[in-house]
């Protein structure tokens, strides 16, 4: 496989600031760890989260399930910021969720009895009504097959409240479709880099990995693996109205003085087609 040369990949536009982890090398080093410390951002969703649905509904949500949840990190979040919050972390794999209890919710003590996981499929999981449910960081893209998408928005659709929202993140750009390979330093004291493959322009299936490399020289390759369809955002509109929702907007982010992402999302009818470019949708019931 030939890489292109370090065109600006999406994963690198997620994270939004730097955190601070403890790590030697790849033998000691834990993977979940450094992805949080290089990758994902929750503040910042939760703040989108808050402030849209406040917009429209004129009340701070209480209630949230977290689909794909992995470390549950935005669920444990969730329940910091209010005293009355709840949530639902759902994800298929025990791993995450175990280490993410470990690490995020029982050092909350009383206060991280208020966040419920659930290792379960979320095809066919059932929870008390909510009013916001959230698919970050691509995970959703599991789901390659049109009717596949589908059913899982029309079981989103059916575990919202009447007022309920769901916010899905995504990608897209002529940059999506090729293969790239881009590195960065972390302060911390090792290197994260995103690899991936060209998108398969028949099913637009992309396989995607992330790499990590210490300062000995050290390195752990594809600490994560992702194998997923490219989706495009009018059809993911589109389906989301098949599936019972009332409307879809789209918050688009803006761009700093060097073209780069600034993490400032704004609703959006229209957008220029950047090389590369995240957007959020909202899907209201």
């Amino acid at each position: 496989m030939v890489l292109a040369t370090l065109v600006p990949c999406f994963a690198m536009a997620r994270k939004r600031t730097k955190k601070t982890v403890s790590l030697i090398t790849a033998a000691s080093a834990d993977r979940y760890e450094l992805y949080e410390g290089s990758v994902y951002d929750p503040d910042a969703d939760h703040d989108f989260l808050v402030k849209t649905f406040q917009a429209r509904r004129k009340r701070r949500p209480l209630t949230l399930r977290e689909d794909f949840a992995g470390t549950s990190k935005l669920s444990a979040l969730w329940i910091q910021n209010h005293g009355k919050t709840k949530a639902w972390a759902v994800d298929l794999d025990s791993e995450p969720l175990r280490w993410g209890y470990e690490r995020h919710l029982e050092p909350l003590g009383e206060v991280g009895k208020r966040v419920v996981q659930l290792q379960e499929n979320v095809l066919e999981v059932q929870t008390p009504k909510v009013e916001i449910v959230t698919a970050f960081n691509f995970s959703y893209w599991i789901f390659e097959q049109r009717a596949l998408m589908l059913t899982y928005f029309r079981q989103v659709c059916a575990a919202l409240e009447n007022d309920g929202m769901f916010v899905v993140d995504l990608m897209g750009g002529p940059d999506v479709q090729q293969a790239c390979e881009e590195s960065r330093e972390e302060e911390s004291g090792f290197t994260y880099t995103w690899e991936q493959e060209t998108m398969d322009a028949i099913t637009n299936h992309i396989d995607c990995h992330i790499h990590f490399e210490f300062e000995d020289g050290t390195k752990m390759m594809k600490a994560f693996t992702y194998n997923w369809r490219v989706w495009g955002l009018p059809e993911l509109r589109d389906i989301m109205l098949e599936a019972g929702f009332q409307a879809v907007d789209t918050f688009w982010e803006g761009a700093d003085k060097h073209g780069a992402g600034d993490g400032i999302f704004k609703k959006a009818s229209s957008a220029e087609n950047e090389a590369t470019w995240i957007a959020y949708l909202v899907a209201w019931k």
